[in-house]
């Protein structure tokens, strides 16, 4: 495939609203077509956003020949299905995060994708964020020597009734903690050991987790994830000669701040956010597209697994604490 990619988005609630504006922004998409389960619901986005067609049924824009990548921001017990539905019509795809409900349905999907010769990717639009970039350089470049710790949250309690809230919703894990937890990932890898402490609801619904992540040679990362009650969005790393913070929202910041162990006063850095701050993530998936790959150097499937599987290992931990 080659020049534009022509996009249809699924769903058509917070995220898509949050979305819309920035896929009209980034280069070499068209946006032009949105399905929803209502068709009355479908046909109020599409005219609000300049989407030239909508759809009340989300496997007739499946079957679209004119739609080559499907941006699904459905709430995330509805990813693994749908996203299998997708690859199965052919299309390239882009699920919101998290990817799926649990890392085998990540694995399922990822070889589906291999199967069908299609793009995949969760939209960890953090892993695409300037300011994140600019750490993970400046970390590459040991500007604060070895890092040694990682310290991030996120959380805040949803309106009641949404999708956090219900099973199959993604609780805090899924819908927040992925933001902490990936960006251990990013600086550490694969963690040797999950330690995990926090409350489940009787129905499985996890809200809130307190997380500690260890490495070898002492290293670590304590996160924290909460639907129960507002625990900020700031990240910190520290390391052997510095330290870097990551203005709140951690994931989509426009600043940060590098202290040496030498000054006493850091060094501000501004990378202002396109739009939304999705517009990088969009124009990095359009040009993979397009340039016929199946995965995005950056964001590889494989990685996107490894986060599940220390969420898997974080919700079991509270599963068996619950059960004492």
């Amino acid at each position: 495939m080659s020049g534009r990619t022509r996009w249809g988005i699924v769903g058509t609630g917070g995220i898509s609203r949050a979305t819309v504006g920035d896929l009209h922004l980034a280069e070499d998409l068209d946006l032009v077509a949105v399905a929803s389960r209502h068709e009355q619901t479908a046909a109020a986005f599409a005219a609000a956003h300049e989407v030239p067609r909508w759809y009340g049924d989300v496997d007739a824009l499946l079957a679209a020949d004119d739609v080559d990548v499907v941006y699904l921001c459905t709430p995330i017990g509805t990813h693994a299905d749908l996203a299998r539905r997708a690859l199965l019509a052919g299309k390239h795809v882009l699920v919101e995060k998290a990817l799926a409900s649990t890392a085998d349905e990540a694995r399922s999907l990822a070889a589906l994708a291999a199967e069908q010769g299609r793009f995949l990717m969760e939209a960890m639009w953090m892993r695409f964020n300037p300011a994140v970039r600019r750490v993970l350089a400046d970390v590459a470049d040991g500007r604060i020597g070895e890092v040694r710790s990682v310290r991030a949250s996120f959380g805040f309690p949803p309106p009641p009734g949404t999708a956090p809230w219900q099973p199959g919703g993604g609780g805090a894990l899924l819908d927040m903690g992925v933001y902490p937890l990936t960006l251990a990932h990013l600086l550490f890898g694969v963690p040797t050991a999950v330690e995990a402490t926090g409350e489940v609801r009787a129905d499985g619904v996890d809200l809130t987790a307190s997380v500690f992540l260890r490495y070898g040679d002492d290293r670590f990362a304590a996160l924290l994830t909460s639907l129960r009650s507002v625990v900020g969005a700031g990240a910190d790393i520290g390391g052997t000669d510095g330290a870097i913070t990551l203005d709140a929202p951690f994931f989509a910041t426009g600043s940060l701040s590098v202290l040496s162990a030498s000054s006493r006063r850091p060094d501000r850095v501004e990378l202002p956010l396109e739009g939304n701050g999705y517009v990088p993530m969009f124009r990095a998936v359009a040009e993979a597209v397009a340039d016929g790959l199946l995965e995005h150097a950056d964001r590889p499937l494989r990685d996107t697994i490894a986060v599940l599987d220390t969420i898997d290992l974080v919700r079991a931990r509270l599963l068996a604490a619950a059960q004492v």
